[in-house]
């Protein structure tokens, strides 16, 4: 039975005719036919679909001269669908603000032409009761790269109950039935960061794990960008985006190749240290291009191919290992230098150690919570630089410069204090360790998803 008011969405064979709808088994005595709508839509992108590869789908409809924007899957940040309601030559400002990150300063142009076709019909029982509204969409989609494609799509709601006959009717003619229609770009094949996932596993190659990882990156500095430029250029989300993508390139550091890194890195901390919102400099597009690059082929020139598992298993031993060896050699009396080291490579295997928790599960988890330990113990043992702690004293009053004086004084002995208690904790802190660290092995874990990455 199909109740009053629920949605019925076909999917139908471009020329199926569905006799089967009016009927004493469906109720419905006729349809009453309305005249037809035809539109034709130019669909806006890059030569690469940059748009539609996030199902974003600009277009600007010949007939009314008006702009749509739809961006299913980007709510609320961006509307399901807003069209523009005057007529305009160029693409509306607004638009265009909106879709910069996604565009990458790629050029847009004409790329798609959508000619569609809608007849709408009232359905009527025996007696003339009105039972529901129908709407019968043909379409058909010309692009340069490939074969046209022809689509049909059937609504029908209802404003009584139907039988379950209704729903045979059109899979009768090899309809079918969906919740939703599939976007444009998915129709096309281009909806190549869709938000649905793909199957991996501790046994897939390192290559789909981190470009798995670069892909959720990628979509999360996206959408800190449309919060940002909603929010009035406020880029604290954007920043803190930033920084978690900064400690994803530390924790595969090894893995990658050491010019894409080092570039990133580059890139990354100046975005960081500009006071400028970063949406707003050119910085903000290379840092998108290199994410975007990384994510369609991960930079790993050494293990390109091999098993996740055991490359993961690999660097966490040797990370921990490094670290040990640092850290036993700690005494209060070590030179910045050396605390610094150690400090960055706990931070390290920290990092990597939560990447880790989507391959391993509760071992990597239990490792994470005792590597945590000691980074957070190490943090404090890190000399500030002297400028973060000197003050411009001139225009200070006396008693404020005593009270900075002893603020720097209180800065230098909370280190040592640090250090002093590191060296003492750090035995204890690798014996709850040691027992935790994952050693490298061909893993036979259940798979996992996460989203798949293809620029």
């Amino acid at each position: 039975m199909v109740g009053r008011g629920e949605v019925l969405r076909f999917d139908l064979p471009v020329t199926a005719v569905v006799s089967g709808l009016t009927g004493p088994a469906t109720g419905i005595h006729r349809l009453v036919g309305r005249p037809p709508t035809e539109s034709t839509a130019t669909v806006i992108d890059t030569a690469d679909h940059r748009l539609l590869a996030w199902g974003i789908e600009l277009s600007r409809v010949a007939e009314t001269g008006r702009w749509t924007l739809r961006a299913a899957g980007w709510e609320p940040l961006l509307a399901a669908e807003r069209t523009m309601p005057q007529a305009e030559d160029d693409l509306p400002q607004e638009f265009a603000m909106q879709l910069v990150p996604f565009r990458r300063g790629g050029i847009l142009g004409p790329r798609l032409q959508v000619a569609s076709r809608r007849s709408r019909f009232s359905l009527a029982d025996d007696a003339g009761r009105p039972l529901g509204d129908l709407v019968d969409e043909r379409v058909r989609v010309d692009w340069r790269s490939g074969e046209p494609l022809e689509h049909r799509t059937v609504t029908l709601t209802p404003a009584e109950p139907l039988g379950d006959a209704v729903v045979a009717a059109f899979e009768a003619v090899g309809g079918t039935r969906l919740d939703a229609y599939p976007a444009l770009a998915e129709r096309l094949g281009l909806a190549r960061h869709g938000s649905h996932g793909v199957r991996w596993s501790a046994a897939a190659p390192i290559d789909d794990f981190v470009s798995g990882h670069l892909h959720t990156h990628w979509r999360a500095l996206l959408r800190a960008d449309l919060t940002a430029r909603a929010q009035g250029g406020d880029d604290a989300e954007l920043r803190a985006a930033v920084r978690s993508l900064r400690q994803l390139l530390r924790a595969l550091q090894p893995l990658l190749a050491a010019d894409w890194l080092t570039g990133g890195q580059r890139l990354l901390d100046a975005a960081l240290v500009d006071p400028r919102p970063v949406q707003q400099t050119e910085r903000w597009l290379r840092i998108l291009d290199l994410v975007a690059d990384g994510a369609a082929e991960p930079p790993l020139p050494q293990v390109a191919g091999r098993i996740t598992g055991p490359v993961l298993a690999q660097e966490l031993e040797a990370v921990v290992r490094t670290m040990r060896d640092l850290c036993r050699t700690l005494d209060s009396y070590s030179d910045d230098a050396r605390w610094t080291r150690a400090n960055l490579v706990a931070e390290r295997a920290w990092a990597l150690s939560t990447l880790a928790r989507d391959v391993f599960g509760k071992p990597a988890r239990r490792l994470r919570k005792r590597l945590g330990a000691i980074a957070a113990a190490l943090r404090g043992t890190v000399r500030p630089d002297a400028g973060e702690l000197t003050r411009d004293l001139r225009d200070l009053t006396s008693t404020e410069i005593f009270e900075a004086g002893r603020a720097y004084e209180r800065a230098l002995l909370s280190v040592d204090y640090a250090r002093d208690q590191f060296v003492r904790e750090w035995p204890k802190l690798w014996d709850d360790l040691r027992s935790r660290v994952i050693r490298p092995r061909v893993p036979r874990g259940r798979t996992r998803p996460i989203e798949g990455a293809s620029r």
